[in-house]
């Protein structure tokens, strides 16, 4: 039964990654057939973004010749013309030529100062037509002026802008063409899991438990319905035939009485009017919507401090800089106390409906906060998020795990941060380019029905069971107060938990967003620049752990990835702008994959007393519970240092906390006598 469980969910594997590479390809392929249209489409919509000043300037010149002043001797023109140009940046000059093509008005300098292209441009202005061309570094767009009766020409409006500006736009385009390919690869990847589940895994492995059963003389139970077309079909046919028989055994159980059970003992069915059914759950019906609920929450991720702005009030008494990180502030100690109880909730609820519990309230927390129109408004609403997100997240990390074979547990871990960091990434760089094309709130409702279609999928296809296996026990004080008292729990979680945090939510939450709107860049710019954080994540955890769990020296890993990670946030000192921010997202993201993975390791490693005697789920949850105090520090330390040295300011700052601190982690377990081999040995 295992050896065929394996062998489905490897055919499953190989078929989700061959459609995911054959929809890559067509995604491809559709990517470089659109570019060119999108190419020429470029310069008339540019060309098109002016048309209002210049058709408001054509009118006025209209009017003036309606009432018989001479097209070439106004007064004024000159002055309107320069009141366009300002009121319209994008706009460098703006010329008036008559029916010859001599200019006669003009505003900008490429109209008052020669240029190196100032022949082919002026030759371009005595051409009397329409439509705009590119000259040199300018893209020159005409309009005929005709006279009020619309009979001859009275000249032409030449209007100018950078060319560069098309070749940004494009550019620009392209990022955006190439950042929706790789969300739509890591979406596709995770929907064709669960498309493959439903449709080979979970019914390949209910049919096998239907026929053992069936083997065994218990006929009581059916195969759930199919609804994708795959294997599933043949549950039809086999619920027909358990159908039949227990139509059979309770005719026979009227005629007979008390001989049925006699008569044929040793076999099963179930009482008339019941219809039982035999699931078969998969991890990936569970990764599925968790992917979808963190990619709905994550779209704000890139804009949300830009958001928090619009309700800024000096009337509050706090700096504009603490005011932008107190939502996430907010929104991480709510997560982080909302965590503990979150794991009862789901022992009582059951996966199914705390999922959907956990879904629904951070749908309506997205909504309201899309509604919000007060600071006070928002910290109430993202709190609820929270609470939902945080029910969610120990839902979805539950189910994963207690699905997942005891030899498989670390992949099965591997599993989850890998889907938390690809709908990480994925949401945020998508919510940057829909904040650009449709703005703050209408993002925030498309992320509301987002979740909610996450919870619709749980109820759908989760199968109405509460967790196995033994109690949770109750969190209590005296088990925090046990942990803190052990030595090495508390360097790990004060030295190494929350700095990383602090790193995360203070830097790559807070800070980056901000600092790379400074720099001038799109929203959709900065969500593609975060992406970096999520790719290292998923691209370097997996062979971390697994040479972690090797060599057996997580402490190095943990004191190594501290380091790594206080040395990217000085990359800022020696790569200014928009590439440097990128790099030391990157880099952290990295030191991430290095020093955080080994942390619960560590804990398992160096506590086991402690562990024992609290229970392994109580102390992870403190540990998750205490490391959370990181995301809340994060933005307020983050925030007070913006205030006090600007953002470089805080880049060092942050960077100087997680050296002191990775310093104070490896010369505290020196001090502790650990082996000179691995600093992080530690006995309980």
């Amino acid at each position: 039964m295992t050896t065929a469980r394996s062998a489905t969910e490897q055919l499953q594997s190989r078929l989700a990654l061959l459609a995911t590479s054959l929809l890559i390809a067509a995604a491809l392929a559709l990517t470089l057939l659109a570019a060119p249209p999108l190419t020429a489409a470029v310069e008339p919509e540019m060309a098109g973004s002016v048309q209002v000043a210049g058709d408001s300037i054509a009118k006025l010149l209209q009017r003036a010749d309606r009432l018989g002043l001479p097209f070439d001797r106004l007064n004024g023109v000159a002055a309107s013309l320069d009141d366009a140009r300002r009121d319209n940046p994008d706009i460098v000059y703006l010329v008036v030529a008559d029916s010859q093509g001599k200019p006669l008005y003009g505003s900008g300098d490429a109209f008052r100062t020669p240029g190196a292209n100032d022949t082919a441009l002026r030759k371009r202005w005595a051409e009397q037509l329409a439509g705009s061309a590119t000259i040199g570094p300018w893209l020159d767009t005409s309009l005929l002026i005709q006279d009020a009766r619309g009979v001859r020409p009275l000249g032409t409006l030449h209007i100018g802008q950078r060319a560069a500006t098309v070749e940004a736009q494009l550019r620009e385009l392209g990022f955006d063409l190439l950042t929706v390919l790789v969300v739509a690869c890591l979406t596709a990847l995770e929907l064709l899991r669960f498309v493959m589940a439903a449709m080979v895994g979970s019914p390949s492995a209910a049919l096998a438990q239907g026929w053992q059963a069936a083997g065994q003389g218990d006929f009581s139970r059916y195969l759930p319905s199919d609804y994708f077309g795959g294997i599933g079909r043949l549950n039809a046919g086999y619920n027909a035939v358990i159908a039949g028989l227990n139509q059979r055994a309770q005719r026979l159980r009227e005629q007979l009485g008390e001989r049925f059970e006699h008569s044929l003992a040793g076999l099963r069915f179930h009482a008339g009017g019941e219809r039982p059914t035999l699931f078969s759950g998969a991890v990936d019906f569970m990764r599925w919507p968790f992917f979808l609920l963190i990619f709905a929450d994550s779209l704000s991720l890139s804009f949300f401090p830009l958001f928090v702005e619009s309700f800024y009030s000096p009337a509050y008494g706090i700096s504009r800089q603490l005011t932008l990180g107190l939502p996430i502030s907010i929104f991480m100690f709510a997560w982080a106390m909302a965590m503990p109880w979150a794991g009862l909730w789901c022992d009582s609820l059951g996966y199914r409906r705390a999922f959907a519990i956990g879904a629904g309230i951070t749908t309506v927390g997205l909504l309201l906060t899309a509604m919000s129109q007060t600071l006070i408004d928002l910290l109430l609403w993202r709190s609820l998020t929270a609470i939902g997100y945080g029910l969610v997240f120990v839902t979805a990390q539950t189910y994963i795990a207690s699905h997942t074979p005891a030899a498989r547990a670390t992949r099965g871990m591997a599993m989850f941060l890998a889907t938390f960091f690809a709908g990480s990434l994925s949401g945020a760089a998508i919510g940057g380019i829909l904040a650009d094309r449709l703005g703050h709130r209408p993002t925030l409702l498309l992320s509301a029905c987002l979740g909610l279609l996450a919870a619709v999928f749980v109820l759908r296809f989760l199968a109405r069971k509460r967790p196995g296996g033994t109690v949770r026990k109750s969190l209590s004080w005296r088990d925090i107060r046990l942990l803190l008292a052990h030595r090495p729990f508390l360097i790990i979680t004060l030295l190494a938990a929350i700095p990383s945090k602090v790193a995360l939510t203070g830097f790559l939450y807070y800070t980056a967003p901000l600092y790379l709107q400074a720099l001038g860049n799109s929203q959709s710019a900065v969500g593609r620049v975060m992406m970096a954080y999520g790719l290292a994540i998923i691209a370097f955890s997996p062979l971390v752990a697994h040479l972690a769990d090797k060599l057996g020296r997580h402490g190095w890993f943990v004191s190594i990835g501290g380091f790594a990670a206080a040395g990217a946030m000085f990359a800022i000192h020696f790569l200014d702008g928009t590439l440097g921010v990128a790099l030391a997202i990157l880099l952290l993201g990295m030191a991430h994959a290095i020093g955080v993975s080994p942390q619960l390791a560590l804990i398992a490693q160096h506590c086991k007393d402690a562990v024992a005697e609290v229970g392994q789920a109580t102390a992870t949850g403190i540990f998750r519970l205490i490391e959370r105090l990181g995301n809340v520090l994060g933005p307020l330390i983050a925030g007070t240092l913006i205030a006090s040295y600007d953002f470089k300011g805080a880049f060092y700052g942050i960077g100087l906390l997680t050296l002191c601190t990775s310093m104070l982690f490896t010369l505290a377990f020196l001090w502790l006598g650990r082996e000179q081999a691995d600093p992080a040995e530690v006995a309980p």
